[in-house]
């Protein structure tokens, strides 16, 4: 138990029973003799001993006979409402919530109007658990709480067959199809997920589909791209083809049998400068703009700038401006020239391009910002 603070219980003591507690403990005065069993060689200059935590004794000096004495009349107890006797015991109990705060391990008892502190027996699980962690909170004889290993404190997870080894979890995924209910879900996957779907049957009612990628229950009517639709209510497996200009992932997605640049379209638009999504022609092969870039055409092919290649305007994959040349044939502008002299033919611009200096035209000429035929 707490001692409360000595110059607090001082003041509740008669002053006989003063007496007695200033006898015990170190003090300066050489001059007294009576020291209760302290060595005369350490009179006046020992170390007080540590508080031992029992209310009942006062401290003296560390190592002596007197580190601890009992003291009859010192308050214990709960709100000090109880006294000590001359055994060093706290008296006048009528229950043991009047001794103190009590622990699961570490129960006070009341007998005979005397507090005493039991210990529960070494093994004795507490209330307080928690549950499915393959261990016991339990008392360890002495008072305290201590963790041990229980195998038998198995976890519950969703599609998890769980079990306890040694005071850990151990776990391995169920069946594909074990029932579970985690959110949406209600079967598990077979990879430890409780999902919505793994089968059509999962789903409950004729024309619902499961797609088995997102595990996710969807219907070709219900306005929205889900499953493994291509686009809203349309393309995937199971649900109608998609028309000329809605997204696709594959040709079968299209009613054109078309699938390119991401939309269903007119043709197979599958030459170099050509695409079907460029703005206000979306399902319609066009070709792309002069000096533009298609990133991807044919089999795994692109016209980049960087790579110093550009789109020309009959969508032909040619030489970007400013690259060597040697023939007309040769640049997207369909110029090749050595407009500033320097004997060091470049693709240039052709008449009618949009020009800031005249070393930018084939013919050196720029005029008013147009190169000039």
């Amino acid at each position: 138990m707490r001692r409360m603070n000595r110059a607090t219980w001082i003041l509740l003591l008669p002053v006989a029973v003063i007496g007695l507690i200033q006898g015990p403990g170190c003090s300066s005065e050489a001059e007294n003799i009576e020291r209760n069993g302290e060595s005369a060689a350490l009179k006046g200059e020992c170390k007080l001993a540590a508080d031992d935590g029992d209310p009942c004794t006062v401290e003296g000096c560390e190592g002596q006979a007197n580190a601890h004495v009992v003291v009859a009349g010192l308050p214990c107890g709960v709100n000090n409402a109880l006294e000590c006797n001359s055994n060093g015991q706290c008296a006048g109990c009528t229950s043991p919530d009047q001794c103190g705060e009590s622990s699961d391990c570490a129960p006070w008892a009341c007998n005979s109007g005397v507090c005493s502190l039991t210990f529960a027996p070494s093994g004795t699980p507490v209330p307080a658990q928690i549950p499915g962690d393959c261990k016991q909170i339990e008392c360890d004889g002495s008072g305290e709480e201590v963790e041990g290993n229980d195998d038998f404190d198995v976890p519950a997870i969703a599609c998890q067959m769980t079990s306890c080894a040694g005071g850990s979890v151990v776990s391995m995924p169920s069946a594909q199809g074990t029932a579970c209910s985690v959110g949406n879900g209600k079967s598990c996957d077979g990879e430890g997920n409780c999902v919505e779907c793994n089968t059509d049957a999962d789903c409950g009612v004729a024309g619902i589909f499961c797609d088995t990628k997102s595990n996710t229950c969807f219907n070709c009517m219900d306005g929205i791209r889900n499953g493994d639709e291509s686009d809203v209510d349309c393309g995937g497996d199971r649900c109608s083809k998609c028309t000329q200009g809605q997204t696709c992932n594959v040709v079968g997605d299209c009613t054109t049998a078309n699938c390119a640049d991401g939309v269903c379209c007119s043709s197979p638009c599958t030459g170099p400068c050509l695409a079907c999504n460029l703005p206000d022609f979306i399902g319609e092969c066009n070709p792309i703009e002069k000096y533009g870039q298609d990133p991807a055409y044919g089999n795994g092919l692109s016209c980049l700038n960087a790579d110093g290649l550009a789109c020309s305007a009959a969508a032909s994959c040619l030489q970007a401006l400013g690259t060597d040349c040697a023939s007309n044939g040769d640049c997207a502008s369909l110029r090749c020239a050595d407009p500033d002299g320097n004997n060091k033919k470049t693709c240039v611009k052709g008449p009618g391009d949009p020009c800031n200096q005249p070393v930018e035209c084939f013919n050196n000429m720029c005029t008013n910002g147009m190169c000039s035929p």
